[in-house]
């Protein structure tokens, strides 16, 4: 059953997908952050909206049409109910926070080499907060896992992120040598499954891909949260 988070007064949740992007602030990734937390077991996965950026809508379009709502995502490897477990954890993180690990796509173009003074982009390591940083709108899905299945998936992505594996700019699935965002958590959920998570794969204009949808529409995925704020901008009422 899918769960309506509230943020205990803090901020609005609304169910219009695709309404106006309204930048959140610092304040307002804390807050979402703080209640989503308490929700969040490792191995789950988080989703960002569409709306976030540019890239992100480019991606959503990618996504089957059943379900076009989510631009990024990244899998829950630690959860910290006493705020003391990440040295890079925000203050203000109201006694509980998440590590998340996504493939970042660093700065510049996706699909082109990195220009000069370009950050490359790679697989990361974040807190919640930080991954939540620019998003108004997020998903989290449980994946029908045994432990045995989800340690490995969790131990797979932890080794990547130390290993900061390069972003995927060719979004090619022939080599584990470097990984974009939804490649990162098939190959993930395919080593904890010990088998290929996503037999049936995205094609489109010659590609295969793993697209969100494939994610989002798992057999073994059950979505908990769908948190959209954008209509609440900060300020508001909505806030209050």
């Amino acid at each position: 059953m899918l769960l309506k988070v509230l943020i205990a007064g803090a901020l609005c949740a609304v169910s219009a997908a695709g309404s106006a992007l309204a930048a959140p602030d610092g304040e307002r990734a804390a807050k979402l952050a703080q209640s989503l937390c308490p929700v969040l077991q490792p191995g789950d996965l988080v989703f960002k909206g569409a709306s976030t950026a540019i890239w992100t809508q480019l991606a959503a379009g990618w996504s089957d049409a059943t379900d076009r709502r989510w631009g990024h995502v990244g899998l829950v490897v630690t959860v910290d109910t006493q705020g003391e477990g990440r040295p890079d954890a925000s203050p203000d993180a109201g006694g509980c926070d998440a590590g998340i690990v996504h493939a970042d796509t660093g700065t510049g173009n996706p699909g082109q080499p990195p220009g000069p003074g370009e950050e490359i982009g790679a697989v990361r390591d974040v807190p919640l907060e930080a991954f939540l940083g620019d998003v108004d709108h997020v998903g989290v899905f449980r994946l029908a896992l045994d432990a045995d299945q989800r340690a490995r998936m969790l131990a797979w992505a932890r080794g990547e992120a130390e290993r900061r594996t390069p972003f995927d700019r060719g979004y090619n699935l022939d080599s584990e040598n470097n990984l974009y965002c939804t490649e990162l958590i098939w190959r993930a959920m395919s080593k904890g499954l010990g088998a290929d998570a996503v037999p049936q794969k995205s094609h489109r204009m010659g590609r295969t891909y793993i697209a969100l949808s494939d994610l989002s529409r798992h057999p073994l995925a059950e979505e908990l949260v769908d948190l959209d704020v954008s209509d609440c901008p900060p300020g508001s009422n909505c806030e209050q």
